[in-house]
This record gives structure tokens, sequence and C-alpha cells, in this order.
């Protein structure tokens, strides 16, 4: 194991001021090489105990000068430097490495950092800190007395004393002090001894340096030899070191031209606590805008990672370097490990599968009648129709899965925001329901409903099943789902409908009224210059067959507006209602300004297909309308709350 032999000088500068400077030799002793917690401890882990800081601590001596000038690093480093070697009679030549710690008064300027150094019989790497400087600053400039330069990252960012994208590596020591102003070290709460010198631990030195050094092993993908994807585990940095049969600490991806791309994880743990949450960080080492401004000291450009847990779907889970996707398949939090699989070209995110539909599985005939709608009143209803009462018993299945398979897949379920816990079991809710009348009007209510339900597993997810019961009415329920595997999760949601209680009529009804709405809707996109908007949270939970009807009658309702028809604008208003299960729904009016001026004829409007009896003559309506917004109903919609079911609950 080499040992970097370094001599830690204290040199306390009053400048004609009482100075309080903590610390003494043994201290300093042990910041900088004790092997469990100080700059020695660091370095050991980042060199897998290559590198071993090792030396002494000269103390105090005290320079009188009323006014020094330590503007110069290295004017200041040869200074004591050569008042050690003539006041104590000290050797400098065994060791590599000297560092000069200064005791200042407050607010006393001092050039600090590496620069040459030179004694009576060598030359050395010096360095000048200050009593207080922050623990990932020594390290830095430890790290360049090992041989390291500068981690580079994004080219926008420009540091003073470093040409663009210098120090902008948001994860590496090499970048100290800047880390591209997004990224760095652990700030303790309560650093070590109080000493602000144990503040800003970390963080790790890049793996393309560490690999470049032989300080970490790697797996290798050849892109110009990849036939397709292949999988690879890596270790994090901080659980152990060069291990045989162990998974490696990096995965170094080899591009045809040259350039090389290492992969590595991170726990946020050890010197990487800073780091917020475990991650892949990707970077560049050959070809790279460090390896261009440090050629051969395998410095590194940051490209980016991706942080585990990753979201299912966004682009974040996914990382889509030059010539080569990378995608999470695997992790192990007991193993400190994470699998990958890297692809030649580039890699889609994978979104979660999510999938519902509504069965009726019972149905029963509970009576038989007529009603009778005279002109006007129902919106594109006229005349008398049979009608069939019908009780449903319906059930919707839902399906929520990670479709890539392979790995253990945990899927939480809540409806309407209550967690369902155990395999089945019931909930009861308040919701607001659809009363079913002959009429077919709006008639709301706040009403206790009961839904049962079961979970049971399927291939890389879960199903769930709820069943209403046919007493309940109409009504919606809000079921979301958290999928979750070891490194990643997502949510998805939907409304499902139950239709337990129905007044159902020939079908011959439905397709004229739907004919007729059609008609108005047409005649609209020529003449309305107005459009009607329903509030953007209803679109949410209509269903796709609903919102689709709901657009259409929001165009009737534009038309009807413009015209100035207060009858048909309301009956067609109460549809929209009865639609969105609110009679009192806040409907806004806005004009279409981007719609040349248009004329409204005096006479009858001559459809694109036959239009209603009702509206075939001319449009006489007194209504107007000064305003673009319309009145709208006060009544309060319910507050849905929930209570135990009648079964107990796991």
């Amino acid at each position: 194991m080499p040992v970097v032999r370094t001599a830690v000088l204290l040199a306390m500068f009053p400048a004609g001021q009482p100075i309080n400077v903590p610390g003494d030799a043994p201290w300093y002793v042990s910041y900088l090489f004790s092997p469990t917690h100080g700059q020695a401890a660091y370095w050991l882990k980042q060199t897998d105990n290559d590198m071993l800081l090792d030396g002494e601590v000269f103390d105090w001596a005290v320079f009188e000068d009323p006014a020094p000038d330590l503007s110069s690093r290295t004017r200041t480093v040869d200074m004591v430097i050569r008042a050690m070697e003539d006041d104590r009679n000290i050797d400098f030549s065994s060791f590599d490495v000297v560092v000069v710690v200064l005791g200042l008064p407050k607010g006393h300027p001092a050039d600090g950092g590496s620069t040459g150094a030179t004694s009576r019989h060598r030359k050395h790497h010096g360095i000048v800190i200050s009593v207080g400087d922050r623990f990932d600053f020594l390290a830095h400039e430890l790290g360049h007395a090992l041989g390291l330069s500068h981690s580079f990252g994004d080219p926008a960012f420009k540091d003073p004393g470093e040409d663009y994208g210098g120090y902008a590596h948001p994860y590496c020591i090499m970048s100290a002090m800047a880390y591209g102003n997004i990224g760095g070290p652990y700030f303790p709460a309560a650093p070590r001894d109080g000493r602000p010198e144990y503040s800003a631990l970390g963080p790790s030195l890049n793996a393309t340096t560490a690999l470049g050094r032989g300080w970490i092993q790697a797996d290798t993908y050849n892109l110009a030899a990849a036939s397709g994807p292949a999988e690879f585990t890596l270790r994090s940095r901080h659980w152990l070191g060069r291990v045989p049969r162990t998974a490696p600490q990096a995965v170094e991806v080899l591009a045809a031209d040259g350039t090389n791309y290492v992969i590595e994880y991170r726990e946020d743990a050890d010197w990487d606590r800073g780091q917020g949450s475990p991650a892949l960080i990707v970077a560049r080492g050959r070809g790279s805008s460090g390896d261009t401004h440090y050629p051969g000291t395998f410095a590194t450009t940051y490209l980016g990672l991706r942080r585990l847990p990753v979201a299912f779907g966004s682009w974040d889970s996914v990382f889509n370097g030059p010539g080569f996707g990378m995608e999470v398949v695997g992790r192990s939090p007991e193993d400190h490990t994470v699998t990958i699989r890297l692809r030649p070209g580039r890699v889609a995110p994978v979104s979660i599968g999510f999938t519902n539909r509504t069965d009726t599985v019972g149905e029963e005939v509970r009576s038989t009648g007529a009603t009778t709608w005279g002109p006007g009143q129902k919106l594109c209803v006229e005349g008398t129709w049979e009608y069939r009462e019908l009780a449903r018993r319906q059930q919707a299945v839902l399906e929520a899965t990670y479709p890539p398979g392979g790995v253990p897949v945990t899927v939480t379920w809540t409806v309407d925001g209550v967690p369902l816990t155990g395999a089945s079991g019931q909930h009861t809710f308040t919701e607001v329901v659809e009363v079913a009348n002959p009429r077919l009007d709006l008639q709301a209510a706040a009403r206790k409903v009961v839904v049962s339900y079961a979970i049971e597993p399927i291939a890389a997810g879960s199903r769930l099943r709820l069943t209403n019961r046919p007493d309940d009415e109409t009504y919606q329920l809000d079921v979301a789902a958290t999928v979750s595997t070891s490194f990643g999760a997502a949510d998805d949601r939907t409304w499902i409908e139950f239709s337990g209680h129905e007044y159902r009529y020939s079908q011959d009804l439905y397709d004229k009224r739907d004919a007729c709405i059609r008609n108005f809707v047409d005649i609209g996109q020529r003449f309305a210059k107005s459009k009607v908007l329903l509030p953007p949270d209803l679109w949410q939970h209509l269903g796709d067959e609903r919102a689709e009807r709901a657009r259409q009658l929001t165009d009737v309702l534009g038309y009807q507006h413009t015209v100035g028809d207060a009858v048909a604008y309301r009956l067609a208003a109460d549809e929209l209602g009865a639609l969105v299960h609110d009679e009192g729904v806040a409907l806004t009016v806005a004009p279409l300004d981007d719609v040349a001026e248009v004329r409204i004829p005096d006479g009858p409007i001559a459809p694109p297909g036959q239009a209603p009896p009702w509206a075939a003559g001319p449009f006489t309506s007194t209504f107007t309308s000064t305003s673009t917004s319309m009145p709208t109903s006060t009544r309060a919609h319910p507050t849905r709350t929930h209570s135990d079911g009648p079964e107990p609950q796991d």
C-alpha cells in the first residue's frame, strides 16, 4: 500500500489581534490521519485502500508580522516551511505533501488551495487551508496531491479559475466547493467534535477516474460488438471494494470511436449521504471535455443521473446516452445492488398497465310502463315510449401490472381515497347518486352505498373486483392503484360507474335523441358564436362515452346561447347536469373570438339533417344574455365520507 507522507504545519498569524485558534496538534492528527473518520479514511475508501495518508503534525508556530501578505499560496507555504526548517530544524525530505493550516483573525484575506512547495532538500505538493475550512475542500486538494484533475460537467457552468464545465460534476469530490451548483456533500446537523471542518462530507470520487486508476472494477459493454441488450448488476460504491465473485461497482460502455462511458451506482450512505437518494450516475471519460482539458489523468465529464426509485412511464426512469440506452430492471437493497439493462440505440420508458371494464353480472325487470313527453318538455325527446325498470348487479374489474415481468410487484388499491386491505371485504361510502326515474330527469341525492371488493394476484400485478348493490342507484367511484417494485413505482386512477337501477327504453328512443343532438351540433358549427365550458375538474370522471356526449351538449348550449333560445338552453343544461350528476353545474359562456361575424337568420335555419320538430320554426325567443357567465344553482354538492362496512376489515 503506497503511503503518502504528509507534513501538517500549524501557522498562526495574529496580525496584532488576539485570536482563538481551536484544536491543537493531536486534533489535527486525528482529522488528517484517522483511518475511520478523517481525511485518511476518506481516501482509503476512494482508493480501495491503495493510498494511505500518514505523517506528522507540527504544532503552532506564531508569526508576529502585523500585516502578513498571504495572497500567494506558493509564497505562504514556502515561507512557513522555511520558518519551520530554521526555527525547529525540521527535515522535510521524507514528506510528499505539506499542508499549511492558517490561524488568522476573522476576515483576514488568504489564498488557499494547492500549489508547488519547496524545502531545502526536495519539492513537494503544497496545500494551504485555514482553520474552519470545509472537509470537502481539503479532500479535494489532497486529491490533487494524488495526481487527480478536476471533473467536468455542464459546459454552461463557469467557475472562476476554471474553463467552462470545470467543477461542474455534481457528485464528485474533484468538483469540490462548486459541484455545478446543483449537487455536493453532506452537512451533518452536529459535526464531529463540534468542528466546522467536519461539515461538507464527501461526495465520492467519480467512477471514471477511479476506474482509470484501478481503484474499482467494472463490467464492459462493447457497443460495436453488441447485437442486443445485456443486463449488468452494479454494487453501490460505498459497499465493500474490489471483492472477487461479487458485482463490480461500475459498467464501462465502449463506443466504436474509442470513447468510453462509465455508469456507477451510489446509495445515499457513507460519504454520499448528501446525495439524497440512491442513484445511477453516468459520465464520459475518453473524448470528454474533462479528458480534453486534462489528458492522461482519467478526468471525466458528468452526463446525468437517474434517481431511485424511478417513476415508471417517465423519461426520468431511463437514460439515453450517445449511442446507448439504459433502464433499471432490478434492485436488491439487502445486497446494495441494482441491475440495469443496456442496449444500442435508445430505450423508451415502460409505463404500468392499468385496465378496467364493468360487466353486468345479474339483471332483473322489476316493472314495465310508459312515459309521454310533450313538445319542448325534454331535449330531443317527444312522444310516448315504453320502458322496463331494471335492477342490475354489476362488477368492475381493474388490473394493475408492471408489464416487463420477472420482478416482484406490489399493488395497493384505494377507492375514493380509502385503502383496501386484505383479500376481500366491504366498504360503505357516502356518494352523490343519480336516482332513477321514468322521466329521465336529474334526481340527485347523497346516500350510503356499499361496495364489495376482492383482490387477487395475477402475473406481474393485481386484479381488483368491485361489486355494487342494485338498490344503490347510479354513482361513480374514484379508483386508484399504486404499482411498485424494489426499484420504481407509479400510480394511475380512473372513475368507474355503477348503474344499479335504470328505466330503460327501446334503443330507438336513444338513437333518435342522439341524432337530434348531432343535428344541433352540426348547426352550431355553422352558426354558433359562443362556447359553453364545463368546470375542468368535471371531465376527469366522465369516462369516454359520457365525455363525448358532454362535448356534444356544450356545443348545443353554445348554439342556443347564440340564438337566444332560453327554453332550449334550459333543456340542454338540464340534460348536461344529469350527465355529470350535478343539476347545478356551473357553466361558463365564452365568445368565439376567432370566428368571423355571422348573421343569425330571422327565418328558419336549414340543418344538414332532419331537425327536431320544435326547432324547425323561426327562433323568436326573447332570451338574451349580457354576461359571459350563465346563472348556476347554489345547491351544495354532498361531500363524500367513508365508514367501515358490515364485514370486519383486515
